[in-house]
């Protein structure tokens, strides 16, 4: 048999909340991870496809919601199966207004992180057209849930629970962005422990969208002690002002807070999806947030992005401003 066979759709769900719809999932009782081939595009071994090729070594089901289950899909580092010990894990949240999207837009930069020796998982969540509920709210709810499994199950799931990266673009920046700011008990789904908890070790964002409820937009709640950021943008993004962005780092920085944002000149909205491999954006954005993990000890060794052969790497000042600040 092949090794790493699915997880989450042999899950088995546990409790049935009396007051809500949502059903946990309890790893314990969940099969020794295998890979399944059925998530295979290629015959290709693993280090001949390119990230754009690659497809999740299995799924995990974090939460079921009438009925519905709710998938990660997962990508897992090489010497997963056979390691005792615990991984780096990053997560990330699709855009698309919280009405459409899909986890596989971030397969490509999944694919990288789990070359980089982490556990790397993109997450369905609730939408307003194919679900029917209410945004951004269920969606925070379910970007929660995600994070409050994984740490349930980090020792079953290998997950290293001090090393989160929480990751989202466009409506997915806000949700990411959402797990370090937002602690309203209106955002939590109380099917796990309200006392694990969401906060992430550090927050990637791509063209964040905070255009939503003021209780639910993240720039609405800095604080001293939040975990270090990462932002891009593209100048000529027509839903996102340079500005609000530059404001909301400024904030950041001022309560003391690590925060980096680097904005691209000419990209636009989604400018660092890696589906187009032909996308000069996506490898500058996975160079510099490698750099940004190592500094925050979440990462170590040397970068693994490769650029095409005859793309010339961009330049700071030339196609692109970068503030950083760092707390004192």
């Amino acid at each position: 048999m092949n090794p790493f066979r699915s997880l989450g759709l042999t899950v088995v769900a546990l409790c049935v909340l009396m007051a809500k719809s949502a059903t946990l999932v309890d790893a314990e009782t969940l099969p020794r991870l295998t890979r399944d081939s059925a998530y295979a595009t290629t015959t290709k071994p693993r280090g001949e496809q390119t990230l754009q090729q690659r497809r999740p070594d299995t799924m995990w089901t974090y939460k079921e919601v009438n009925g519905k289950p709710l998938h990660l899909s997962v990508f897992l580092p090489e010497g997963y199966e056979d390691s005792k010990l615990s991984f780096p894990t990053f997560v990330v949240y699709h855009g698309g207004s919280w009405k459409t999207g899909e986890a596989s837009w971030h397969y490509p930069d999944c694919a990288y992180w789990s070359d980089r020796g982490m556990i790397a998982v993109s997450v369905d969540y609730r939408l307003s057209e194919r679900d029917g509920v209410e945004v951004p709210l269920e969606c925070v709810k379910d970007a929660k849930s995600a994070v409050r499994f994984l740490r349930k199950h980090a020792e079953k799931l290998k997950v290293d629970p001090d090393r989160l990266v929480i990751a989202g673009g466009s409506a997915g920046g806000q949700l990411a962005v959402a797990m370090a700011t937002l602690t309203s008990p209106e955002t939590n789904d109380d099917c796990y422990d309200l006392s694990i908890s969401c906060v992430p070790n550090a927050v990637v964002a791509y063209n964040p969208y905070y255009k939503c409820a003021p209780s639910l937009s993240p720039p609405n709640f800095v604080t001293e002690g939040l975990p270090p950021l990462i932002t891009f943008l593209g100048d000529q993004d027509p839903a996102i002002s340079v500005q609000s962005l530059l404001d909301f780092h400024n904030d950041l920085v001022a309560k003391g807070n690590v925060s980096e944002l680097y904005v691209a000149k000419g990209g636009k909205h989604g400018l660092c999806n890696g589906r187009n491999s032909r996308n000069p954006f996506f490898y500058w954005s996975l160079e510099l947030i490698d750099q940004f993990l190592r500094v925050q000890g979440i990462l170590e060794g040397e970068s693994m992005v490769e650029w095409p052969t005859d793309m010339p790497k961009l330049q700071s000042m030339d196609d692109y401003l970068a503030y950083v600040k760092e707390s004192n």
